[in-house]
């Protein structure tokens, strides 16, 4: 895993809550930013159990990254909007956790990186 790519995505995230704080970010910052890095830092934290705990080794499938992908967008998309008013279906948001999902397949899930003996 590039942790470098990871530990972008959390600081963006940190920032983009710092900058909301202050009610000056753009509207696009409120609305889409935090779905496209969902993912990323989602299945990025799960990598990073994997490879320290079970086998460093590890990195997901395109079909288990696709599943992520396709649980958040209908949860946070389909049903949690259905439940309570703080979630707004918005299709636009699913774009945004598919991109989410390349950033993590390009640049955060692969097998970590072997000492040299």
């Amino acid at each position: 895993m590039n942790r470098f790519a990871y530990w972008l995505v959390v600081l963006a995230f940190v920032f983009d809550k710092i900058i909301q704080s202050t009610n000056y970010s753009p509207k696009w910052v409120n609305s889409y930013l935090d779905d496209f890095l969902l993912i990323p830092i989602f299945l990025g934290s799960a990598l990073i159990v994997q490879q320290n705990i079970v086998f460093d080794q590890f990195s997901f499938k395109k079909g288990q990254i696709f599943a992520a992908w396709l649980v958040f967008s209908i949860l946070f998309e389909f049903i949690f909007p259905k439940i309570t008013r703080a979630y707004v279906a918005d299709v636009w948001d699913i774009l945004a956790y598919g991109l989410g999902a390349i950033y993590f397949k390009v640049f955060l899930n692969y097998p970590a990186k072997k000492a040299s003996s």
